[in-house]
Formats: C-alpha cells, structure tokens, sequence
C-alpha cells in the first residue's frame, strides 16, 4: 500500500469484526476515556478533568460562548473528542478519523450555522448590522455585504482544511519515516551499519512522532478557539 492509502476508508475493512475499523478507531479512545465515568479517582478522570476545565477557560477568554446555553457543554465534548482522535491517529492501525475533511466539515459547518441563526433570532438588526464594517462609506454597503457573506460563509470550509491538511501530512511524514525504517533494516549491507542507521532512524521517529502528538494537541485547540472566536460576532 501506498503512504496516502491510511486515509482511505475502504483499506481498513476487518471482516472479522464485520465492521470498518475507523468505527473502531472511533470508538477505543471515547470507551478508554470515560471507562471509570462514574469513578472520582484515577488518571482518566483526572484526564478529563483537566481538559474541562482547560475547555472552560478558552471559553471563557475567547468570544461569548459562556453566555450561549449549551454552547459550553458541547465545546468541552467536541474538544474531548477531537483530542482523542487526533492522538489516536498517531498508533499503527488507527484510521486517522480526524484526518477526514467530512469529519471536520460536519462539526464546524453544525456549529457555525447554528451559531448564525442563534445570532438572528436574539436580534435580526444585529446580525444584519454584522455584515457591514464600522466606518463603511455609505457607496460601499453593498458591495462590503457580499465580501462579508461570502468571508462567513468560507470560515467552516478554512476550518476544517486548516486541521486535515496539518493532521494528513503529519500522517504521511510518519509513515514514510517507518517505510525507511524497515527499508534500512532490511538493506544494511553491515551489522554496524544497520545498527548505525536504525538508530538515527529511530531517534528520528521518535523525536518526529513527539512532534506529531504536540500537533494533534495544537491543531485540536486551533479548531475549537476559531468556533469560539466566532461567537464575538453573536448577538447581544
């Protein structure tokens, strides 16, 4: 298999299980996650903890969100849920789920739009007032308008680009890092130089493969600040 056939879906069918594995590799973090849910104690309840509250204070110091009902709760999932992902990702075997634009796409588009008619419901004057830029010459309303609409409308497709593209090449330069692994194992022409070699390729890896989970926690909170960047915009 080629190094971009990881992000095809149809490449990780386990007839054993008769179901495609990027369901399970949905699923394993979510069940690992909240397996001690109703336990006060251990490391994945204060695992979420600690993202709960991280989730509140970018809330909190971004945008309205906290005064959006509900908006909160389902920041805080979405945040967990990505992170999850986005780590998972980063095992051999794991379809990378986060790496898929249609999975992106349906979060921030849900959300932006839900946050757009929020925003005309509590005040249509408001949120028409937002299409036009303080100080606009009266001659350039219309024209500012259709820049404006079109510049929302864009925000989920950006968003999610923004995390595919960063997740996708994290995933090919990883598995082209272990294909040379296994290459130079094979075609050391010396005991001295395949142990050389395999050790710079390892200390690479790792080194590159810490750099990915650092990536995959960045890209997680760069989706979620946008989303709540974009409730300053929200009516009062």
């Amino acid at each position: 298999m080629d190094v971009f056939s990881s992000f095809d879906a149809h490449s990780y069918n386990l007839i054993w299980l008769s179901m495609p594995l990027w369901l399970l590799s949905s699923m394993v973090p979510m069940t690992v996650l909240f397996s001690d849910v109703h336990s006060k104690s251990g490391s994945t309840s204060s695992f979420r903890s600690l993202v709960l509250s991280f989730t509140y204070s970018m809330i909190r110091l971004n945008g309205k969100g906290l005064k959006l009902s509900g908006f909160p709760l389902v920041m805080s999932g979405l945040f967990m849920m990505i992170l999850m992902l986005n780590l998972s990702g980063n095992f051999p075997f794991f379809f990378p789920v986060s790496g898929q634009f249609v999975f992106g796409f349906s979060f921030a588009l849900s959300i932006w739009t839900c946050l757009v008619l929020s925003s005309l419901l509590c005040s249509f004057e408001q949120g028409l007032m937002s299409l036009v830029p303080t100080g606009c010459p009266l001659i350039l309303v219309p024209f500012m308008v259709v820049v404006e609409l079109i510049s929302g409308m864009l925000r989920p497709l950006t968003l999610v680009l923004r995390l595919t593209l960063n997740l996708g090449a994290g995933k090919v330069i990883l598995t082209m890092c272990s294909s040379e692994l296994v290459v130079g194992w094979l075609n050391s022409s010396s005991l001295i130089t395949g142990v050389g070699g395999i050790k710079g390729l390892l200390m690479g890896g790792g080194v590159f493969g810490a750099a990915e989970v650092a990536i995959a926690c960045i890209q997680c909170y760069i989706f979620c600040v946008l989303l709540c960047l974009y409730t300053e915009d929200h009516s009062s």
